[in-house]
């Protein structure tokens, strides 16, 4: 679960389903902020990734570095996923 290419795909369709127009190509060196992703999308984003992960972002994670592209969000859900104690 913690395979960044695996959470790549996982996010990558959920913001070609959810996020994005059909007009936009996102792939996952898309730059995000750059082709209108807003605060309300991150929210979106932020409870999916709380939802399908099990992880919040914390503030100082969210920044314009970690939403540049899918590819430094997918490793940084990967590092919070390895680094989260194992659960009882």
């Amino acid at each position: 679960m913690s395979d960044p290419a695996h959470i790549e795909q996982r996010l990558l369709a959920f913001l070609r389903q959810g996020i994005f127009s059909e007009d936009i190509v996102v792939t996952e060196e898309t730059d995000l902020l750059a082709n209108g992703f807003d605060s309300l999308n991150l929210v979106a984003l932020l409870q999916y990734i709380e939802k399908e992960f099990g992880v919040w972002l914390p503030e100082s994670e969210i920044n314009e570095t970690t939403l540049k592209d899918i590819r430094h969000l997918a490793a940084l859900i990967a590092q919070l996923l390895h680094d989260r104690p194992p659960s009882p």
